[in-house]
């Protein structure tokens, strides 16, 4: 016999209910009942729900029961922040771009421009920040990582920088990195290797960058340091001694491709104010200014103690590549004399802190620079700047401030043998030349002597208000005095000059 309740539910409920609520009742007395429920609630979810939700919900809830649960879950956050992370940073780089060019007008207008000196580690980065203060600018160098040279930059990046490449964020951050400096910064000096934002392109800028720079109204100048455009046909037809007659791994350290390079370069010389570049730059950036713009840092330098004239000859030599020195040339004379008898000792160092450097060229006789290349580098400063006579080959007098003050002892592995026996029978000449390589470098290569120059750069490209101008003009003014109050040394004069023919009759004598 039929209960009442069933016999009511019949008479009032449809079938259609009355089966549903018998099904309801079966699962739940079933062993099996979670499992029925899972699969009536994905059935029911299969009509209600879009596919993308069904799948999403199936996705979180794989997580929950996945043992390696929390680590699905950072990995599945990191990559939402990542998204929101590259939309944030390209949105904030084209509000700067827009505003740009009203945060520089404002600034130039009171006559206080800022400048950026970045990104390549530079050792004389921050000195070139140093010079544009000079000029009344407000200027900082700034660097993404630094090298054992030094890690004397006004922003260092380095620690934010590593975080993001952790995260896969190395774009999305160097590009915010950019958009804080178009509303810092009015004039970007960079050298042709790199930027802000990294390239696709080995030694090259980011085409991408540059065009933002440009649209935001901001003065871009591209500097030439070397490597990075030094081209390996060029190089090899500027005569027997050059920067590749040693080098068995291009393109290993330059950027070395002629007709790559070429194209690169005059793209480049397109999207910036101006192309600048060192005498011995210009066969790669024939189109570039020339201004010599390795400043030193007489203060931070000091002069060395001259050693005397008794005892072995002390030459120091510090080649970061011995090969684009001719390192190799320079040893094999130096053991060909010794083998004479010839007392000389050679100090040579790799690899350490510049201040080691510094030390060791303080306490010698003689700093060799290079035989090959046919520039003198920044060792060659250094070594003036500490009262020493230095050895370099400069191919031209076109390639030096000032020529006939120059004391550069000149050489190439041909003339090795030569100036050094020259050097051992002349030891009473060697503080008068090392003198005059001071009083050289502390009229043409101190800071200011190259905020001067910069300064010319400014007033023929930069387009600055008057204001800027004149006080640009009143510093070179000051420049100007200051240099000519600083006399040459009497008698420092030798036979292996810059530019200058070599007296073998000089060369000889002893």
């Amino acid at each position: 016999m039929k209960s009442p309740g069933r016999l009511a539910a019949r008479a009032l409920l449809p079938k259609s209910v009355r089966i549903w609520m018998l099904s309801i009742w079966v699962i739940t007395k079933s062993p099996d009942r979670k499992a029925i429920i899972l699969y009536k609630l994905r059935s029911a979810a299969r009509v209600v729900l879009a596919k993308s939700v069904r799948i999403r919900m199936l996705s979180i809830w794989a997580i929950m029961w996945s043992p390696d649960r929390k680590a699905i879950f950072l990995y599945k956050l990191r990559a939402r922040l990542a998204v929101a992370f590259n939309g944030l940073s390209n949105i904030a780089l084209k509000l700067a771009i827009s505003l740009g060019p009203k945060f520089s007008a404002a600034r130039l207008r009171f006559g206080r421009p800022r400048t950026l000196w970045g990104v390549t580690p530079i050792l004389t980065l921050p000195l070139k920040a140093k010079a544009d203060r000079e000029l009344g600018f407000r200027s900082e160098s700034l660097v993404y990582v630094t090298y054992f040279i030094t890690s004397r930059f006004d922003v260092i990046l380095t620690r934010p920088y590593a975080l993001a490449i952790r995260y896969g964020q190395s774009l999305a951050f160097q590009r915010l990195v950019l958009t804080w400096a178009l509303l810092r910064y009015d004039v970007f000096h960079f050298f042709a290797d790199r930027g802000l934002i990294d390239s696709s392109a080995r030694l090259q800028h980011n085409f991408e960058e540059l065009a933002a720079l440009r649209k935001a109204g901001k003065r871009v100048y591209i500097y030439a340091y070397g490597a990075d455009v030094r081209t390996r046909q060029v190089t090899l037809a500027l005569g027997r001694w050059n920067a590749c007659v040693e080098c068995l791994e291009p393109p290993k350290y330059c950027t070395c491709h002629d007709a790559e390079a070429q194209t690169y370069i005059s793209q480049l010389a397109k999207s910036v104010t101006a192309l600048i570049t060192l005498a011995d730059m210009l066969p790669y950036m024939p189109m570039a200014k020339y201004i010599n713009y390795w400043p030193l840092d007489l203060d931070r330098i000091g002069r060395a103690s001259p050693r005397g004239t008794s005892g072995p000859l002390r030459i120091a030599h510090a080649p970061n590549h011995s090969h684009l020195k001719g390192s190799k040339y320079f040893e094999q004379t130096l053991e060909k004399l010794k083998a004479q008898g010839y007392q000389i000792e050679y100090c040579k160092i790799q690899g350490v802190p510049n201040g080691q450097v510094l030390a060791m060229f303080a306490d010698s006789d003689v700093v060799v620079d290079q035989f090959v290349a046919g520039a003198y580098g920044y060792t060659a400063l250094e070594g003036m700047a500490l009262g020493k006579p230095v050895i370099s080959f400069v191919r031209s007098a076109d390639m030096v401030e000032a020529p006939n003050e120059c004391p550069i002892i000149n050489a190439t592995p041909d003339d090795i043998e030569q100036v050094l026996l020259w050097l051992i029978h002349n030891r009473d000449h060697l503080p008068d030349i090392g003198e005059q390589g001071l009083r050289y470098v502390q009229r043409w290569h101190c800071v200011s002597a190259v905020a001067a120059r910069l300064g010319r750069l400014y007033q023929e490209t930069a387009n600055f208000p008057p204001r800027i101008l004149r006080r640009i003009e009143e510093m070179q003014k000051r420049e100007d005095a200051r240099r000519n109050a600083i006399s040459v040394v009497a008698g420092w004069q030798h036979p292996f000059q810059v530019g200058k023919q070599l007296d073998s009759s000089l060369a000889s004598s002893g």
